[in-house]
């Protein structure tokens, strides 16, 4: 990978790891509802769960979902059901202040939730398509874009996580709390829309 190369992945991994999605919009409820220490299994989980798909991508995912597209058709009804989990997950959550019994989303599943997440799984495939070509060793490039995908998960996961515990103080009120939750459950369906519209 040549350095300009290089440059230009490290801004498309950035944007795509900071902009809105399924995953940052969980870490801002679970930061809003849990704070910062609580939700910390969930950002690794993120981490450790999308630094494996990477590998994995990078060892041939992207080019056996294209042989195969009826698979990733299914890993897309797997996420559907798993996103009605995770909102119905967000979208009853309360402070731990008002219900010491609930948890945030936990390791296994925040890792979990990667292999099915379809806007990772076309981040991953677009960069091992675009970055990773013939000329340069696989086992020489991979290392790197596994290494700056993780990097930059960890920037964005912490930076949203903490904007959810910024806002916690303004939620104290549980009515608001309420449609506080509910408002990010309704966006994270809306954030997964255009990636499961043509199931």
């Amino acid at each position: 990978m040549t350095f300009a190369s290089l440059i230009s992945f490290s801004i498309f991994a950035l944007v795509a790891a900071i902009s809105p999605g399924p995953n940052n919009i969980m870490l801002a409820a679970s930061g809003a509802n849990y704070g910062f220490r609580r939700s910390l299994p969930h950002i690794i989980g993120i981490c450790v769960g999308f630094g494996c798909l990477v590998i994995v991508g990078g060892l041939g995912l992207g080019s056996f979902l294209n042989k195969f597209p009826q698979l990733f058709s299914f890993l897309k009804t797997i996420a559907l059901f798993f996103l009605l989990y995770l909102v119905w997950k967000i979208g009853t959550a309360s402070s731990p202040e008002i219900s010491k019994n609930q948890k945030p989303i936990s390791f296994q599943t925040a890792a979990l939730f990667q292999w099915v997440n379809p806007k990772g799984v076309t981040v991953v495939m677009s960069a091992i398509t675009a970055y990773l070509d013939a000329t340069s060793s696989i086992w020489q490039a991979l290392p790197l874009i596994v290494l700056i995908f993780v990097l930059v998960t960890v920037i964005s996961t912490c930076l949203w996580t903490f904007l959810g515990t910024f806002i916690s103080g303004f939620l104290a009120n549980k009515k608001q709390r309420m449609v506080f939750n509910i408002t990010m459950a309704l966006a994270l369906i809306i954030s997964m829309l255009p990636a499961i519209i043509d199931l």
